[in-house]
């Protein structure tokens, strides 16, 4: 039998969907067996399920600076900020020149958007009808949705004038244990 490259393409393509399939398949074999039968199974021979999940999962890459740098700056201020001062901030302590911060302002910005719509850490408040925004810990709203004492003052005071109440309803619960804070992420924790 003689077969062309796009013949040999589709049947490599084809039998490689087919063993990713029945490797799937065998594993949730095994697992019900060794389940039912209270005894773990013998390791397969050969290349087992490793090698071939290995090639279909992509490790996760390195978490980013900047998720624990915002919630510390928050701690460490212990007041409301906006996005400019926390940039600002970012590029001093770091020592960041200015050509790095639009990169650095992005993955601020990246950042503070996964802290709050994944991780429900944090919550931007603003006033009505004024454009700019205050990142806050979810930590410093109480069940209405408004800050607590001392950060309602530090709120007006920066402002002038109260904040538009947060839905607490809307806020996200953690999907992955790590999204939950780590001990080395205590409320204790400053940073100068």
């Amino acid at each position: 039998m003689e077969f062309n490259q796009d013949e040999l393409q589709d049947m490599k393509r084809f039998y490689s969907g087919e063993r990713a399939r029945l490797m799937g398949q065998l594993d949730h074999v095994e697992s019900m067996l060794a389940k039912l039968t209270g005894t773990p199974l013998p390791p397969r021979r050969g290349r087992g399920a490793g090698a071939m999940s290995a090639v279909l999962q992509k490790k996760r890459g390195p978490k980013s600076i900047w998720g624990s740098f915002i919630i510390k700056r928050l701690r460490a201020r212990n007041r409301p900020m906006t996005y400019t001062e926390l940039i600002e901030d970012a590029m001093a302590i770091h020592h960041l020149p200015a050509e790095k911060e639009g990169s650095t302002r992005a993955s601020i910005l990246n950042s503070a958007f996964r802290l709050r719509s994944v991780h429900g850490r944090l919550e931007t408040i603003g006033r009505t009808g004024k454009k700019e925004r205050y990142l806050i810990l979810t930590k410093w709203l109480d069940s209405d949705g408004m800050l607590v004492h001392p950060y309602d003052e530090e709120f007006k005071a920066m402002a002038g004038g109260k904040h538009v109440a947060v839905d607490m309803a809307s806020l996200p619960t953690p999907r992955y244990d790590d999204d939950l804070p780590s001990d080395g992420e205590s409320e204790a924790e400053e940073v100068a």
